[in-house]
């Protein structure tokens, strides 16, 4: 997997020493896991586990801001269909949410994906977390329709997520 650049941004492979970093930015914190499909962490070990699982996925990038190797979110490919489709998902530590990080970093990851041969990117949100589908907008998806899906691993729980799509 190549590191990505960005104006502002560094996306790159995740690495075992990066967990500390990851469970005090955005893995402990109720508030940005209210939208994921994960539970916040309990400990530096749980996110250990997760990096663990981003280290040995293809397409899967720490985000970090240029001058700093300390990652501020993610972004990695969550599924891949027989037609050629790529599903990504994206986390942001709250402190930079609003400041187009994940539009930029998206649209790198898109952009990187359609080189790669995928010929749709997509993604979906919570319809109670516009935000994320605006950062989908902006990058060129356009909205495709609603499904339903698990809240949460490890849950039976389902919820609605509106999808959206760009092709090639």
């Amino acid at each position: 997997m190549e590191t990505l650049y960005t104006k502002r941004l560094v996306l790159r492979p995740f690495k075992t020493e990066d967990a500390q970093a990851i469970y005090k930015n955005w893995t402990s914190d109720p508030r940005v896991a209210k939208y994921c499909t994960w539970y916040p962490h309990n400990s530096v070990e749980d996110t250990k586990m997760y990096v663990d699982m981003c280290m040995k996925k293809n397409y899967c990038w720490a985000i970090t801001l240029k001058g700093s190797d300390e990652p501020v979110g993610a972004i990695d490919v969550v599924g891949v269909t027989d037609d050629g489709a790529a599903h990504i998902g994206y986390v942001l530590m709250q402190s930079q949410w609003g400041k187009g990080v994940m539009t930029e970093a998206a649209k790198t990851v898109i952009a990187e994906l359609f080189a790669q041969g995928f010929k749709v990117v997509g993604a979906c949100h919570h319809p109670d977390n516009p935000a994320s589908g605006r950062v989908m907008q902006k990058c060129g998806m356009t909205y495709v329709g609603n499904s339903m899906q698990n809240k949460k691993f490890d849950s039976e729980e389902l919820c609605e997520v509106k999808i959206y799509e760009i092709q090639k």
